[in-house]
This record gives structure tokens, C-alpha cells and sequence, in this order.
């Protein structure tokens, strides 16, 4: 009776272990792998060095990131799409980064440092030499200050008159339009020609056509006088969203005039994409087919450089880098050390430039025990002694 209980307990005993491993694997195979949140945020840069190594994507794995080492800067990306009859040109340019920082409170994981520098890029401070439009989006506000303080708060829309500079702080994006109709040239000038119409907003006001420029999220506007930056601003409510900065006098009668592009660094990178695409397409084709439109936008990048160490899975069939001796066990996995310097974009990481650092090489300290015991005494080479004896040759 004894023996039946206690092979009664054994089998309901490997039944239920049986129960749990199937319920475990059940419920491994059944719940899907989702990537961790670094995984997420590296997933394009592992894909390159994936790429630039010939590595399956599959088999690397994130090995050693140190938050405490991450430098960030700033720079500012140039975008212009340009319409060439029915086609579209669209160019980038981006400036480096003058200087790398790094946050003097640490952050506890990589991902919290990317959200924390999503929200960190804005504009520096930014010059526009009137005239012109300046717009903002439906959900922001433009606070603007004037000398003898004067300000303004609340704006939406501000009407710049020539001779007058604005500086634009902590703005997330700016773009400008320029359409056919103000006769555009490469060289960022506005021809105002006999032969075209001008657009004159309020036309007692405001003596030129003006360039519609948009910020994008708030901004602190700061106003003055090319030629005295504590003279007095002439202004115009217009609306309790709309003010007008007024010049100090009025050019009237439609005469050959050229105007340059209100943001200097546009202006430079108008120029030298005119001459680019003068000698792609010639001067001719140039004139012919380039008043459409030209849209060109400024944004704020942040860019970040830190080291990675990534790990993989290394079979037989792998080309090892170095050779590896016959004696020697060959490594499962391979380790790599690599320099990342890529763009924060939404949460996620765009590679810029991807460098493999040489491996360190260290001295091994093994003792000759275990050293001896992977070699075979065959192979090591005989030590014949002089057949002459030793003697001590003194001389009294």
C-alpha cells in the first residue's frame, strides 16, 4: 500500500513539472521579441554598421554604452526645393558642429538623453533685414521688443520695413517663399522691373514686396535700425495681432531696384547654388525654366558622438579578420568598438559618420599550467646542450 502512494506522488510530481515547462514554452513561443527601447533608438545605426561590415543585422547586439561619455552639439540644416518647370530640385546643406558639450546632470539610460535633446534644439540667434512678412503658426505667439522700450506681446503676423533688423531667438524652424511673381533671381536679389506688378500690403505704408518668411513655435523678436539701433521705430497696430515696423522714408515709382535675401546665410548658399546649377544646366535652361517657386527652410539639428561597443554571433563559416592559430579555440562571438556621430531625429538616431576604433590588445596572463595544456609537446622543439663540459674559467 506504501508503494502505491509513493509511486502515485512521483507521477502527479512529474506531471506537474511537465504542466510547467509546457506552460513555459507555450508562452515564450507565443509572445512575441519586442526590441528594448535602446534597440529602438539604435536600430539605424546598427543597420549601417550592419552594412558597412557585412554583418547579418540579426546577429549584433548592443555589448557597453556609457551615457557619461555622449558629447551633443548643434547645427543648422539648410533645405531648398526649387521648382524647375514641372519638376522639383530638392537640396540640403548642414553646417558642423562648432562645439561639443555634455549635460552636467547625468541622465540614468541613453533613451531619456535623446528625449531630453529632442526638445533641446532650437535656433540660434538669427538676423532678417527687412522688408518683409513674419508669420507665425496658429498655436504660438511672437513677443517683440523695441528700443526706447516699446514691446509687443501676442503677435502673429509683424510687417518689416526696409532699414530695419530683426533678431529671432529660440525659433524651431524658419522658412521663407518666393514665388514668380517677385521675380526671383539666383543670386537671392529682387528685380522690380517696369514690367511686373508690385504687391504694396497697406499701400501708404510699406513702399516694397515683401517676402513671406514663418517661424515655426514661438519666438523673442528684437527690432532696431540698420543704421542706429537706439533710434526710435515708427509703428502701426494694424490689428491686435498685427504690427507694422514703418522705414524711415519711401521709395516711390517703379525703378530697377535689387534687394538682397533677408537672412544672410540663405543669400550665401543662393549663390552657391546658382552656380551649381549654371554649370549643370547652363545659363540659359537657368533663366528659361526657374521662375516657379523656391522654398528654403532652416532647422536646428542635434547631433551627438559617443563610442559603442557592439557584439555578434560568429559561426565556422565566418572570415575572421585576423589569423586565428590551429591550437587556438575559435571565438563565438566577436566584439568591435565602434565612433558614432549621428543626428537626433524624433527619438531616433541618424548616422552621419560611422569610424571602427582598433581593438586594444592586451597582454595575456595565463599561467604555463594551463598555457602547456593546449599545446602538444610534439610540436615544441628539442634543446641539445654542448657536448664540451662546463668549466669555470678563473684566473688567479
Amino acid at each position: 500500500m506504501t508503494t502505491m502512494i509513493t509511486d502515485r506522488n512521483r507521477f502527479q510530481l512529474s506531471l506537474f513539472i511537465f504542466v510547467l515547462q509546457f506552460t513555459a514554452f507555450a508562452s515564450s513561443s507565443l509572445t512575441p521579441h519586442t526590441p528594448s527601447n535602446l534597440t529602438l533608438i539604435l536600430q539605424d545605426v546598427l543597420k549601417a554598421i550592419s552594412a558597412k561590415q557585412n554583418w547579418d543585422s540579426k546577429d549584433v547586439r548592443v555589448i557597453k554604452l556609457d551615457v557619461g561619455k555622449v558629447r551633443f552639439g548643434t547645427s543648422q540644416t539648410y533645405e531648398f526645393r526649387i521648382g524647375l518647370g514641372k519638376n522639383n530640385l530638392t537640396l540640403k546643406f548642414s553646417d558642423q558642429v562648432s562645439s561639443w558639450n555634455k549635460f552636467r546632470t547625468p541622465f540614468n539610460d541613453f533613451g531619456s538623453l535623446i528625449h531630453r535633446l529632442c526638445s533641446f534644439a532650437l535656433l540660434d540667434t538669427l538676423k532678417l533685414e527687412g522688408p518683409f512678412e513674419l508669420r507665425v503658426d496658429a498655436l504660438h505667439h511672437l513677443s517683440l521688443s523695441l528700443p526706447m522700450n516699446v514691446s509687443y506681446a501676442g503677435l502673429k503676423r509683424i510687417l518689416v520695413g526696409e532699414g530695419i533688423t530683426v533678431e529671432v531667438t529660440r525659433a524651431q524652424e524658419i522658412s521663407l517663399f518666393y514665388s514668380s511673381d517677385l521675380d526671383l533671381q539666383m543670386n537671392g536679389s529682387i528685380v522690380c522691373s517696369k514690367g511686373k506688378s508690385d504687391f504694396w500690403p497697406f499701400q501708404q505704408s510699406t513702399c516694397m514686396p515683401l517676402i513671406p518668411i514663418r517661424v515655426l513655435r514661438s519666438a523673442s523678436l528684437v527690432a532696431y535700425r540698420a543704421r542706429n539701433r537706439y533710434a526710435y521705430v515708427a509703428t502701426t497696430l494694424i490689428s491686435e495681432d498685427t504690427v507694422e515696423l514703418l522705414p524711415e522714408k519711401c521709395y516711390h515709382g517703379r525703378v530697377f531696384r535689387k534687394r538682397a535675401c533677408p537672412i544672410d546665410s540663405l543669400s550665401l548658399r543662393l549663390s552657391m547654388l546658382e552656380k551649381i546649377l549654371r554649370s549643370l544646366l547652363g545659363r540659359k535652361i537657368l533663366q528659361d525654366q526657374f521662375f516657379g517657386h523656391v522654398k528654403a527652410s532652416i532647422k536646428p539639428s542635434a547631433v551627438v558622438k559617443f563610442p559603442l561597443e557592439l557584439e555578434r554571433d560568429i559561426g565556422n563559416n565566418v572570415t575572421h579578420n585576423r589569423t586565428i592559430p590551429d591550437w587556438r579555440t575559435r571565438p563565438s562571438v566577436e566584439r568591435a568598438w565602434f565612433e558614432i556621430l549621428a543626428k537626433v531625429e524624433e527619438n531616433r538616431l541618424e548616422p552621419l559618420l560611422i569610424k571602427k576604433l582598433k581593438p586594444f590588445i592586451e597582454s595575456d596572463s595565463i599561467s604555463w599550467a594551463n598555457l602547456m595544456s593546449n599545446m602538444s609537446y610534439t610540436k615544441l622543439r628539442p634543446v641539445f646542450l654542448p657536448p664540451e663540459a662546463l668549466t669555470l674559467d678563473v684566473k688567479w
